[in-house]
């Protein structure tokens, strides 16, 4: 029967556990509901999947959490409470609410202790048949152990009280629900293009006791019960750590010391690789969306295309697929369309991504095809339920019980809400970064197995299964997905650097072994992992671009200074050094400044030799008798700028030399215009006196 269908059964169980707790249980008065002086704590809970014949375990401890007075005539009972009513109050109850508390079945009181001192604590056992409790069908329960004794205050009382949920399926449904797990192994890419780490995260990670360690420890025994996706980054940084590293402390390079727990955790992978199905994440687990978005698709298709051919190298698989794992749980229909025109196998995202469009009364399967512009992309949706229960605290047994029980109840209650309907749900963590206490990851997998109501399936099942027929909306990606992104400055500088390789791609022969090196850390440098630390992603860009600008430093113009010419033409002198070992291919554009002082041609590419330098010479003509600023740049063999600009002076003597002889022709003729005046003067002169002489003789 099941409980959620039968809200009156419900109601009148819970009239029931009323009238029982009045007269099976000690009164707690409301102000002290919330401070009780006695802390219960539930560590282990045993059969998994109990059935009629079963006998229940639950093994826990007591304490004493006052300060001040003794507690005395102790004893522990059994709590329980009526059918939850949805998976809403699964969530209310791992969240600590006690709105769904039961009535205590009073044979299963256990003495615990005469007495307990302040701090002082007890374990305690409680074994008690399941037919002793008064469960009314299948369905999701909370079970509790209260702590009753005397609290010199208030005499005899209920003193705390520990919960956690008890899953009721004693008859195996014919049909059980599919769960396929998804178990992402992933890190922060923080590499260079030399090799270098920035930091040692990967190296605490991968060591006995770090989070990748103990994914490993607890997937290594799963079999075909989880479904592995493997970054290629990472086992290429782990591969490449086998033969020795650096580690970037502050200003500092230090020598790494995790090549023995590199190989060891290299071979963990191999062998889980040889035993089941890898399935991939693209390179460096790019942000695809931030990268569509910032105009590099390409850097999309290429993290794609490289995963295979990547993890082959480091762990001798190229993977079953790849996988795309939508860091926000969410994806755009332009991100979506990229992604399908590559080819990718699935995208991992948040059930509520794509919410029903009516609520089906029932949780479907987290199996949808996208529509997207080039076909359909297969999704695969985490349930919420999993996702939060893996997320619950795992340091103590209790943390662990707990968490357990919520996944346990989950997957429960989803076959009970129609167990002639199957379904497929995906169980996963929030993101590729995640860890998990190896113990807890164990018994959950056990769990799993021992649980009739589910069993496991791969990814490849997923892949090929047919899609959930609920029809679903696809929610929005606004300005919040928006802005967890990498920010748009940072893809800026992506593009700066995307460009500079460009260049040295087509200055340099046979670049690959300097070029691909780069190419890998831009990759690992669009990483969705700096969403999170865009800081040291940022650092990475800083190394990244500083050794493009110091290889493009290798190529420079050598000449400086004045040049000076006897016309208004001649042939500018210029030096051109290649630093590299191997041959490049530059050409010359010389600028004046103004640009209509100076008429030169581009000087056609030509190639310089290894280390060699090779002395130009570029024919120019001088406009103009003025020093003449000059800039000479390098251009590639497609005519783009590269490297630094190298400045020069162009001067010429040819409009000094005329200026000379207009300065002598002025001289001359300015004696001769004096010399003329004079002879005027002296004649007019002579004039005058002939006429003042005849004049007189006339007289």
């Amino acid at each position: 029967m099941n409980a959620v269908r039968h809200p009156l059964l419900v109601m009148l169980i819970a009239v029931i556990g009323f009238t029982l707790a009045l007269t099976a249980s000690p009164h707690v008065p409301a102000a002290q509901a919330n401070t009780t002086p006695g802390q219960v704590v539930i560590t282990s809970l045993a059969p998994i999947a109990p059935t009629t014949s079963s006998r229940l375990i639950i093994n826990g401890r007591v304490a004493n959490t006052n300060t001040e007075f003794d507690l005395t005539e102790l004893s522990v009972r059994v709590t329980i409470s009526a059918p939850l009513p949805s998976r809403d109050a699964i969530d209310e109850v791992a969240a600590g609410s006690n709105s769904y508390d039961g009535f205590a079945i009073s044979q299963t009181q256990t003495k615990v202790a005469p007495r307990l001192r302040p701090g002082a604590q007890r374990d305690f056992v409680i074994r008690v048949p399941m037919r002793e409790i008064p469960l009314t069908g299948p369905g999701v329960y909370v079970l509790g152990v209260e702590l009753v004794g005397v609290d010199p205050r208030l005499g005899y009382t209920v003193l705390g009280t520990g919960r956690t949920l008890l899953p009721w399926v004693p008859e195996p449904p014919e049909d059980p629900t599919r769960l396929a797990w998804l178990w992402p192994l992933s890190s922060w890419p923080g590499r260079t293009p030399d090799g270098v780490l920035l930091g040692d995260s990967t190296t605490r990670a991968i060591t006995g006791g770090g989070r990748l360690a103990d994914l490993l420890e607890a997937g290594s025994s799963a079999r075909r019960d989880v479904s592995w996706i493997v970054d290629p980054a990472l086992v290429q940084t782990v591969d490449a750590m086998t033969s020795g590293y650096l580690i970037a402390e502050g200003d500092e390079l230090i020598p790494g010391s995790g090549e023995q727990a590199a190989s060891r955790w290299l071979d963990e992978m191999r062998l889980i690789g040889e035993r089941t199905d890898v399935w991939l994440l693209p390179y460096a687990d790019v942000d695809a969306a931030a990268l569509e978005r910032g105009g590099l698709e390409r850097d999309v298709v290429r993290a794609l295309s490289i995963a295979g051919p990547v993890t082959r190298e480091a762990i001798d698989t190229n993977g079953a697929g790849t996988v795309y794992w939508a860091p926000s749980g969410r994806i755009d229909p332009t991100t979506a369309t990229l992604l399908a025109s590559t080819g990718v196998s699935a995208v991992v995202l948040r059930d509520d991504a794509l919410p029903a469009l009516s609520d089906p009364g029932i949780t479907p399967s987290g199996i949808v095809d996208l529509d997207t512009q080039v076909g359909r992309l297969r999704a695969v949706l985490i349930d919420s339920g999993l996702r939060n229960a893996l997320a619950m605290p795992q340091r103590t047994q209790a943390d662990q019980l707990n968490a357990r029980q919520r996944f346990m109840a989950e997957t429960a209650f989803i076959t009970l809400e129609d167990p002639d309907i199957p379904r497929t749900i995906i169980a996963g963590p929030t993101g590729p970064r995640w860890s998990g206490d190896p113990q807890f990851l164990a018994d959950l997998l056990s769990a799993v197995r021992l649980a009739p109501w589910v069993d496991t399936l791969t990814m490849r099942n997923l892949i090929r299964a047919e899609p959930s027929s609920v029809t679903r909306l696809r929610a929005p990606y606004g300005e919040i997905e928006r802005s967890r992104e990498l920010p748009g400055d940072y893809i800026d500088r992506i593009v700066r650097a995307q460009e500079s390789l460009a260049l040295l791609r087509q200055v340099v022969d046979n670049a690959i072994d300097i070029t691909e090196p780069i190419a890998a850390a831009l990759l690992r440098s669009s990483s969705a992992a700096w969403r999170s630390q865009e800081q040291t992603g940022s650092q990475l860009l800083t190394i990244i671009q500083n050794e493009l600008d110091d290889d493009a430093a290798k190529v420079n113009v050598v000449s400086r200074g004045t040049v000076t010419f006897s016309g208004s033409t001649g042939r500018i002198p210029i030096t051109v050094a290649n630093d590299f070992d191997r041959p490049v291919t530059v050409g010359l554009v010389v600028e004046g400044s103004p640009t209509a002082r100076l008429q030169a041609q581009p000087l056609n590419p030509l190639q310089i030799e290894a280390g060699r330098r090779a002395s130009l010479e570029v024919p120019v003509r001088i406009i103009g008798g003025e020093p003449l600023p000059v800039t000479v740049r390098l251009i590639t063999a497609e005519g783009a700028e590269f490297g630094a600009d190298a400045q020069m002076t162009l001067q010429t003597t040819a409009y000094s030399r005329a200026a000379l002889w207009v300065s002598i022709g002025a001289a001359v003729l300015l004696v001769l215009l004096v010399i003329a005046d004079a002879v005027r003067r002296a004649r007019s002169k002579r004039t005058a006196d002939d006429e003042r002489t005849a004049d007189d003789v006339t007289a």
